[in-house]
């Protein structure tokens, strides 16, 4: 034998038994390690097979005593824990109930407009239709009121606080999604140290009183109108009859037979009136007590924030003290922005001032300046053109804001100050009203839909890959379809999704629609999901479907199993439905490539057994999205034990496995 064939042979055996160590030793060594992990951060329940690792037996078996007692010593710990807890668990029960009972809409929000808390009576305000999915933790409550209405109301709320008037209650009205009149009151959250951290807002659907006051105010208008005719005819044949005293006795019937004619019908008229104006109960849901000098300081934020000069030397001059207006202050505060913006655009008006006192029962709010006064058609012109469609109510022109005050605007020259102004009178509170005490401390209770650790959020940068992942909310979702194949004509035939806030899976903020595929569903197809044609009758199309999935889903991570092939189907309806979901999205498949990657089965079965989340509900869409937001969370855990904490290194570490195969454009999508 030759040396060099002699040193080869060694060299190989050397390369066959490192081989075999490696296999035997390192190998084994690495998966008891991730074993190991698996049960200290997402599975306590899950013991290594011994049987599987010979040469680490005593190693595994010491690692399997370990997790039985940290298994133990975690239930000793949760066994105490509930048994402090029960008392606060009663409190928390009885308010759950007691809001579930408020037929009146509660909302609990943090100074960024995220929902922290919610009642049942708010989610069927927003639950149905095209409104569906507003409401939810975490949810912005812009996607409810207009961002500039809200905050108008926070501006009055602050400056309230400034002037120690603690425990106010702000009343808005604002045009819900679907074009519903909303009231609205706004109070403040106050935390530990006394600074404002959220707001509780009431809301209630006013339309229909709204518009019954609107149909009230139209009968008296029509009232005085076709009176004014009959008026006329009376006050006619009356000063003819005392013009003329020596008329003939025919023409004198004639004119007593006009006057009794006429009073009669204008009689009948007003009864008439009566009874119908019966049905229709003025309604003033949209006027709230207020003091003038917040609402002349409300004018000139919204001036500021709308980069038009703030009137200079705005004031309140206070004849009888304190004055206390009762307006929709947000209205009234667009329209005088509209009338300054129109004398600074039109008329040329470069300074002027606001002012704001008394008058009998009515306060003037004066816009005035150095210059001649506008004609009256100019004015009128200004006041019939629209305010903007920004979500503040129903009035939609200067005319119309003044119509719900019951008062007036016009324009007259200043004859003490020798310029012009233009006053727009609204009403005064009758007497005002009484303090309010400041509340008495509560002890903190959580209610049924909560989150209140949403009130130390901070505003979240728009570049989601810096954000952590257990910052984020995610949506998690499945679809159910006719077949396999959708660039051949497949169709979704369900969609179900479940949230995720706050490391929290919400089970009841969850979506699940049929949608009618518009073609046949195969035996085969019925067979696996149990979604039959007689189901899907009926149902939404997936323009419909996708466009309350996308309302869902917004401001979400998408997640979803294998979710390559429930995107092909979402993206190849892009063009039909206009609907395009351009939110980042996880695969639970390549995540736990990423945390497994020694394991060759990453089904839902098998990522569920290996974590230890009970399968219920397979092959149903929410099912199956339920089941992957149980999983999913598991996963945060793992993913965090190997320093993968933000989403761009969850998104980097799925495109790098092994089993990425063709998905990589879900994880570039912005």
């Amino acid at each position: 034998m030759s040396l060099g064939l002699a040193i080869g042979l060694v060299v190989a055996a050397v390369a066959i038994t490192a081989a075999v160590l490696v296999r035997v030793y390192v190998l084994a060594l690495r998966r008891l390690a991730r074993e190991a992990s698996l049960i200290a951060s997402a599975n306590p329940g899950y013991r290594t097979d011994t049987w599987r690792l010979p040469p680490l037996r005593g190693l595994a078996v010491a690692v399997n005593e370990l997790a039985e007692r940290s298994q133990a010593a975690q239930e000793d710990v949760a066994g105490q824990i509930a048994a402090a807890g029960t008392e606060l668990e009663q409190e928390r029960n009885r308010l759950a109930a007691l809001m579930s009972e408020l037929t009146l809409a509660v909302l609990v929000c943090n100074v960024q407009g995220q929902i922290l808390l919610y009642n049942a009576a708010a989610r069927e305000l927003f639950g149905v239709g095209r409104e569906a999915g507003v409401v939810g933790l975490g949810r912005s409550i812009f996607g409810i009121l207009d961002r500039s209405l809200f905050a108008h109301g926070i501006e009055l709320v602050r400056r309230a606080e400034e002037e120690g008037r603690h425990g106010p209650r702000v009343r808005l009205t604002a045009t819900a999604p679907g074009g519903r009149l909303l009231g609205v009151a706004v109070a403040p959250v106050r935390g530990t140290g006394g600074e404002i951290a959220g707001f509780v807002l009431t809301l209630e659907d006013v339309t229909r009183r709204a518009e019954a006051g609107f149909r009230r105010d139209a009968l008296l208008q029509s009232l005085t109108e076709g009176t004014r005719a009959s008026v006329g005819a009376i006050r006619a044949a009356i000063e003819s009859m005392v013009d003329y005293p020596d008329m003939e006795a025919v023409e004198q019937q004639r004119f007593m037979a006009i006057i009794r004619e006429e009073a009669v019908a204008l009689g009948a008229r007003v009864e008439a009136a009566l009874r119908e104006s019966a049905a229709y109960p003025r309604s003033d849901d949209r006027l709230a007590e207020m003091l003038g000098r917040d609402l002349v300081a409300a004018l000139q934020q919204r001036l500021e924030s709308d980069r038009v000069p703030a009137p200079a030397g705005a004031e309140e001059r206070e004849e009888r003290g304190e004055l206390w207006l009762r307006v929709d202050s947000y209205a009234v505060v667009q329209a005088a922005t509209h009338l300054v913006a129109r004398l600074r655009s039109s008329a040329g008006v470069e300074r002027l001032t606001v002012e704001l006192d008394a008058a009998d029962r009515y306060a003037r709010l004066d816009l005035a300046w150095s210059g001649q006064p506008l004609d009256a058609e100019t004015l009128r012109a200004w006041t019939e053109e629209p305010l903007g469609a920004d979500g503040g109510g129903m009035p939609s022109s200067v005319r119309d804001v003044m119509e719900v005050h019951g008062g007036e605007v016009w324009c007259e020259a200043d004859t003490d100050g020798g310029g012009a102004r233009v006053r727009l009178l609204l009403p005064l509170v009758e007497s005002a009203p009484p303090p309010r005490p400041a509340p008495a401390r509560r002890p903190e209770v959580r209610p049924e839909f909560y989150d209140f650790d949403l009130f130390r959020a901070a505003e979240r940068a728009e570049d989601w890959d810096e954000r952590r992942l257990d910052e984020l909310a995610y949506t998690l979702f499945d679809t159910e379809t006719t077949g396999l194949n959708p660039s051949d004509g497949d169709e979704i035939l369900s969609i179900g999704a479940v949230r995720i806030v706050n490391g929290r899976l919400l089970r009841e903020e969850i979506f699940d629609q049929l949608v009618d595929p518009g073609r046949p569903i195969s035996p085969r197809s019925v067979s696996i999901h149990g979604i039959t044609q007689g189901l899907v009758e009926g149902q939404p199309t997936i323009n419909e479907a996708l466009r309350l999935f996308a309302r869902f889903c917004d401001g979400t991570v998408l997640v979803g199993h294998n979710v390559g092939f429930d995107m092909r189907f979402l993206e190849l309806k892009e063009a039909q439905t206009g609907v395009r979901l351009t939110q980042p999205v996880l695969d639970t498949l390549l995540l736990d490539a990423v945390a497994a990657p020694e394991e060759q089965d990453h089904s839902l079965e098998a990522m569920a057994a290996r974590l230890g989340v009970s399968v219920v509900g397979r092959h149903t869409a929410l099912g199956d999205a339920i089941l992957t937001g149980e999983i999913f969370l598991k996963q945060l855990r793992l993913l965090a034990a190997q320093g993968v904490m933000t989403l761009g290194e969850a998104r980097e570490a799925a495109r790098s496995t092994y089993v990425a195969r063709r998905s990589d454009s879900l994880y570039s999508r912005a």
